[in-house]
């Protein structure tokens, strides 16, 4: 459903920027710990903290991807193309879908109990070792997928900027 308006409402807004400092935060920590060596200790608080963050953020990202259903979104920028408009359309779609699989994966790949923040617990989900692993897998790669897919959804917004497009505004 289109929105006769070309600006986002407030709360998806704030949502929108929520999970872009969530996903940026833990894309850039998680790549840096990935190729970079670390203290154990150091790595250990980045690990804890990335899944703490993401975890609180799973609440939020349902409550967005509800808004996006029920709101639905405004109309595309007029200079935009029907090409273009599909373009974002698929890309946003799944840039939902594969943070959906990160975070799902994220939960279903942890061997231990979660603790978060230090205020609650989350029990391991899976015991067995066979199934830790193939979501391990499906969250390294989703991890990867969704980090190429912000790359290119930030290069769109360049794009769209330098085009006299500004896009970026509907968001702010």
């Amino acid at each position: 459903m289109s929105k006769l308006t070309q600006k986002f409402d407030i709360t998806a807004k704030y949502l929108h920027w929520i999970s872009a400092l969530v996903i940026l935060w833990a894309s850039i920590s998680g790549l840096y710990i990935a190729f970079f060596e670390l203290e154990t200790h150091i790595k250990s608080q980045i690990l804890i903290f990335n899944v703490s963050i993401t975890t609180v953020f799973i609440p939020l990202f349902c409550w967005r991807i509800y808004h996006r259903i029920k709101q639905g979104t405004p109309q595309a920028h007029p200079a935009m193309s029907t090409l273009e408009v599909k373009l974002a359309h698929v890309g946003h779609t799944l840039l939902y879908v594969l943070v959906s699989l990160v975070l799902v994966s994220g939960v279903l790949m942890m061997d231990h109990d979660v603790t978060v923040f230090q205020l609650f617990t989350i029990p391991q989900l899976l015991q067995q070792q066979s199934s830790i692993h193939f979501f391990e897998t499906m969250h390294l790669y989703t991890c990867r997928l969704l980090a190429v897919l912000v790359v290119c959804h930030l290069a769109a917004l360049i794009k769209h900027e330098m085009m006299g497009r500004r896009i970026l505004k509907r968001m702010i």
